[in-house]
């Protein structure tokens, strides 16, 4: 006699339902760079991006970046700002800053007083929606110019001092000081200065040197990346 078993295997397939994405704030400069060129043009936008049927509308702040101050984008601000509204909202007669749509603003020709921080956030969300910030550099360049003392020419085995001065410009990045291609950095010293705001910048090296045979129709170069 033969016994058949048969075996019932019940497979039990569990779903689970992905949570949905988090919502988040973007911050966007068109074009996306580090540091932008004078006279050239950038828009900025706040968004939130993957909302949900209740998040609140995200809000666009520019701040100043030598007081703090911390002003709300709107198409009044551009358009008639209050008294104390930064100086670069009361002095635009000519429309540098353009209202696009909410929290999308346009600057055209721009100038180094542009420079600033701006901010996107959702101050009105339930849900604690993390900021982005991010600051708009408008570069200033700016031509080395040198000192050479107590005279020229320079004499033989005199002591001399020699100075690179960059004045109003706008990043310091960094620089090399060369005689025919000959790195003297070290041979002398270093000092900046920043204003509160990063522009203005003044860079200035100098160094006292021995006059040698070896400095005779000598080429000296100051290379300050900006």
């Amino acid at each position: 006699m033969y016994t058949i078993t048969i075996l019932l295997i019940t497979i039990v397939i569990s779903t689970v339902q992905p949570a949905p994405p988090r919502s988040a704030t973007k911050l966007t400069f068109i074009p996306d760079d580090k540091y932008l060129p004078l006279r050239k043009e950038v828009t900025i936008k706040c968004e939130i991006i993957n909302p949900s049927d209740h998040t609140e509308p995200p809000q666009l702040w520019h701040v100043d970046l030598k007081t703090g101050k911390r002003t709300s984008i709107s198409r009044a601000l551009l358009t008639n700002p209050m008294e104390d509204a930064p100086d670069v909202f009361k002095n635009n007669k000519n429309q540098r800053y353009s209202y696009v749509n909410k929290n999308n603003i346009r600057i055209r020709d721009l100038q180094p007083e542009d420079s600033a921080r701006y901010e996107c956030d959702c101050p009105d969300c339930a849900d604690a929606i993390a900021s982005q910030n991010r600051t708009l550099s408008v570069m200033k360049l700016s031509t080395p110019k040198w000192e050479v003392g107590p005279g020229w020419p320079l004499h033989e085995e005199s002591q001399a001092k020699i100075k690179c001065e960059v004045n109003d410009f706008f990043p310091y990045v960094g620089h090399k000081i060369l005689r025919n291609h000959i790195d003297i950095t070290n041979d002398g010293k270093s000092t900046s200065a920043l204003s509160n705001s990063g522009y203005p910048q003044k860079f200035v090296w100098e160094a006292t040197i021995t006059v040698g045979a070896e400095w005779h129709n000598s080429t000296i170069y100051c290379n300050v990346l900006q």
